[in-house]
């Protein structure tokens, strides 16, 4: 049987960035919260869920997401979400005011930039 979504944790630039694949719902949201979880306990600084490629959430995934960004913050550091502006996911992440707890990104390079160098620039 195929999951419903996969976590697949890279490094780039020294930042830890879990690409999530497929779909997120309550029967799935524990096991996806684990994998993200044993990701942002080895990362330093902070955590990127690359959304990108995530094509379903529901609610069971908003809570998982706003569960992981106040775990990240416990251990002082920050959680980033790259979700392009014209994801189907992007409105659910809008609705519950998700920006208020992590910050939302257009791409993968723009989060980890603003991970790498927080006092930079960029636009928030």
């Amino acid at each position: 049987m195929r999951e419903l979504s996969e976590v697949e944790v890279v490094a780039r630039n020294g930042v830890a960035v879990a690409l999530v694949r497929g779909e997120i719902d309550l029967s799935n949201a524990d096991a996806t919260f684990s994998a993200l979880r044993r990701a942002a306990d080895g990362a330093d600084g902070g955590l990127i869920v690359d959304l990108s490629e995530l094509v379903y959430l529901d609610s069971a995934g908003v809570r998982l997401l706003f569960t992981l960004a106040r775990a990240v913050s416990r251990k002082g550091g920050a959680l980033r979400a790259v979700v392009p502006q014209g994801a189907q996911i992007r409105r659910v992440l809008e609705l519950a005011d998700a920006g208020q707890m992590m910050g939302l990104d257009e791409s993968a390079d723009e989060a980890v930039e603003r991970l790498a160098h927080p006092g930079s620039d960029l636009p928030v």
